[in-house]
C-alpha cells in the first residue's frame, strides 16, 4: 500500500510517501507498525493517552476513517493511506 505523510510527519519520517509491503490488516495494525518504525515522536501525533485521534485526519482511499471503522478500518495492498497532522494557525 502507499502511505503519504504531510507537514511535520514528513520531518519525523524523512519521507513524503512510501510503499508499505509489511502485513497490516487494519489501520491499527499499520499505525502500530509505523510507531515501531518511527518511534515515540510519531506516536505522539497518532495517539493521545493511548487513544486514537490526535491526527487531524487519516484517510484511506480518499475517505476519512472517522466515517469508516476508525482503527478497525480494513486495509489491502492496493490502498492509499494519507496522514495529516493537526494544523494550527492564526
Amino acid at each position: 500500500m502507499k502511505i503519504e505523510y504531510f507537514a511535520l510527519l514528513r520531518d519525523i519520517t524523512h519521507k513524503k510517501e512510501e510503499e508499505w509491503h509489511e502485513p497490516a490488516a487494519t489501520l491499527d495494525d499499520l499505525l502500530q507498525a509505523l510507531i515501531q518504525r518511527y518511534g515515540p515522536e510519531f506516536s505522539r501525533w497518532v495517539f493521545r493517552d493511548g487513544e486514537f485521534g490526535r491526527l487531524a485526519i487519516i484517510m484511506v482511499n480518499g475517505q476519512d476513517v472517522r466515517g469508516l471503522r476508525g482503527l478497525d478500518t480494513k486495509l489491502s495492498a492496493s490502498d492509499t493511506v494519507v496522514l495529516f497532522p493537526p494544523v494550527g494557525g492564526g
